[in-house]
C-alpha cells in the first residue's frame, strides 16, 4: 500500500502566515513520523501582505478559480481529510472554505475527521453529520485517529 495522504483543511482567509501554517506544519511533522504525508492547501500560495486574502495577482495559483481547482485536486487525491476549525472569535465568520472542503470530501466519499470545540459549529449539521467520526476536541485526538487508521499500513507505530 502506498504512503497515505491527509488533506489538512482549516482557516486561511484572514489569517496571518503563522495562524494558517504553524498548526499544519506541526501536524504534518507528527504524521511524517508514522510515514503519513500531510497535504497543505497553502502549497504554491505565498502570503501577500500581512494576512491571506481570497485572491492575489497570480493566474496559476492566486485567483479564486485556480485556488479552488488546486485544492479540489489535492483533496480528491488524498486518502482522508482533517478539518481543523478553531473557535471563531466573536464577530468573525467560521472558515467558509473549510466547510466547503468538508462537503467536497463527504460528496467524494472520502473519510473526514473534524476538530473543533466551537459550540456554534458542533451543532451545525454540516459539521455534526458529514464527518466519518464524531467531532474531535483536539488535534492530538485527530493524530491518534489518523495514525490508528493509516499508521499500520505504512509501517508506523501506535501513538
Amino acid at each position: 500500500m502506498s504512503r497515505p495522504f491527509i488533506y489538512l483543511a482549516g482557516p486561511i482567509f484572514g489569517c496571518t502566515e503563522g495562524e494558517a501554517k504553524n498548526w499544519r506544519a506541526d501536524f504534518a511533522a507528527k504524521l511524517a513520523q508514522h510515514c503519513i504525508t500531510g497535504i497543505s492547501p497553502l502549497r504554491c500560495e505565498p502570503i501577500v501582505g500581512e494576512r491571506y486574502d481570497v485572491a492575489y495577482d497570480d493566474p496559476c495559483f492566486g485567483q479564486p478559480k485556480s485556488i479552488l481547482a488546486k485544492n479540489f485536486v489535492d483533496l480528491q487525491r488524498c486518502d482522508m481529510t482533517l478539518a481543523y476549525l478553531p473557535n471563531t472569535e466573536p464577530g468573525k465568520v467560521p472558515s467558509v472554505g473549510t466547510i466547503g472542503e468538508i462537503s467536497w470530501a463527504y460528496a467524494l466519499r472520502k473519510p473526514v475527521a473534524i476538530v473543533t470545540q466551537d459550540p456554534f459549529l458542533t451543532k451545525h449539521p454540516f459539521i455534526s453529520q458529514q464527518p466519518s467520526w464524531p467531532v474531535l476536541a483536539t488535534l492530538d485526538d485527530a493524530l491518534r485517529l489518523i495514525v490508528g487508521i493509516f499508521g499500520g499500513y505504512a509501517g508506523g507505530r501506535n501513538v
